[in-house]
């Protein structure tokens, strides 16, 4: 049903608890758009089972088949066409998805370009991209060319993209979908020994977790506060380093290779190309001292031993694999922020960056914004320790 009238049932706000120090200093202002009375007509839908805390709670999935439903019954000639569109990455990887679209002078035009837009962020976010490729009709192409630009709705996205990929954003139009770009993935396999001395941490938004294994066996955990508002990298270095020191003097042997994860886009080398634990430090001297600052530790302060890290998510994925005995799983994360990752039949990973913290997970208009981003209704908002 319609939600109407934009209302959202408010409960106990002054009982709201404090939010932490890391939210507050990371605060963005929500910059979406309103969406129009046209889309919502054809988007917002309640759940069957209405959320207690939040009556007008519309999930983006339910939102996508309302729509879907809608434009299957639409029996008025020429008003409907497909709108394709590729997402690359480095290495010839490719994302591919396509969408019916109401033509633009139809009143479900406000709705495609809605949920268009949506649904390429949630493949950016899902899978990571440096360049967005379509074939459609020319409104809507056009419509979604503005909206990820530098002026449009979506510059939050046109502007890490680029920081996690080190390369610049680009739009671009075909006229035919035959011209998109193939999807490709490349699986990533991680090493499954744990012999001999280790470490492993995680990077979470509130402290930085270790552990010491021998021969596969635990011998000590630790959790260790942080802030990870602090603007200056030698802070971070420092604290993660005490931490994985003095949860390695409870081995008895020299660390031999060191595990980890962190939130936020990881490289293969290890490289904290885009991690949102460091959401204060200037870009350029995040490009010189965050980016390498996990190879670093290792070289620096472990005698160049072996270190792997990856997202946090996919680390609950490889985990859950490990734990079961079988891939073909999907993994969630629900810390400070939420983290996902998946493990195929032969517990290999995706390759996509998983930050599907900031994926569309609410289209009510008046969802809480995420401190992280300038949406609102993303996933961390709702899978995480609010």
């Amino acid at each position: 049903s319609h939600l109407g009238a934009r209302s959202r049932s408010l409960v106990a706000d002054s009982f709201a608890p404090r939010p932490p120090r890391y939210l507050v200093a990371a605060m963005c202002e929500v910059t979406d758009p309103m969406m129009s009375d046209a889309a919502m007509k054809f988007l917002l839908v309640r759940p069957s089972v209405p959320a207690p805390l939040d009556p007008n709670f519309c999930p983006f999935i339910l939102s996508k088949r309302q729509y879907l439903r809608k434009i299957a019954d639409c029996r008025e000639f020429g008003k409907v066409a497909d709108f394709h569109f590729a997402v690359s990455r480095p290495g010839g990887c490719c994302g591919r998805d396509s969408l019916p679209v109401f033509a633009a002078d139809h009143e479900g035009f406000d709705a495609s370009v809605f949920l268009a837009g949506e649904a390429i962020r949630y493949m950016l976010w899902q899978r990571g991209g440096f360049k967005l490729t379509m074939s459609g009709p020319k409104e809507i192409c056009a419509a979604i060319t503005e909206a990820y630009s530098l002026e449009g709705k979506y510059k939050f996205e046109v502007t890490t993209m680029p920081k996690i990929f080190s390369t610049p954003w680009s739009v671009t139009t075909v006229d035919g979908v035959e011209k998109l770009p193939p999807a490709k993935d490349e699986r990533i396999h991680c090493g499954k020994v744990a012999s001999g001395c280790r470490i492993a941490f995680d990077l979470g938004k509130s402290d930085v977790k270790t552990v010491a294994v021998k021969d596969g066996e635990v011998l000590d955990t630790a959790e260790t506060e942080w802030d990870v508002t602090n603007p200056d990298p030698q802070y971070h270095y420092d604290v993660i380093v005490k931490a994985m020191k003095d949860t390695a003097a409870k081995l008895p042997g020299k660390v031999e290779a060191i595990g980890g994860s962190a939130t936020g886009a990881v490289s293969a080398n290890s490289e904290a190309t885009w991690c949102d634990c460091f959401p204060n430090v200037p870009p350029d001297v995040y490009k010189k001292r965050v980016v390498p600052i996990f190879n670093d530790i290792a070289k620096n302060e472990f005698g160049g031993v072996p270190i792997k890290v990856i997202n946090d998510g996919e680390v609950t994925a490889v985990a859950g694999g490990h734990m079961i005995g079988e891939g073909n799983l999907f993994g969630i994360s629900l810390g400070s922020s939420e983290g996902s990752g998946y493990v195929y039949e032969d517990n290999s990973l995706t390759g996509w960056i998983n930050e599907n913290a900031y994926n569309p997970f609410d289209l009510n208009p008046d969802a809480p914004g995420n401190p992280w981003s300038p949406h609102r209704g993303d996933a961390a908002m709702y899978l995480g320790q609010r």
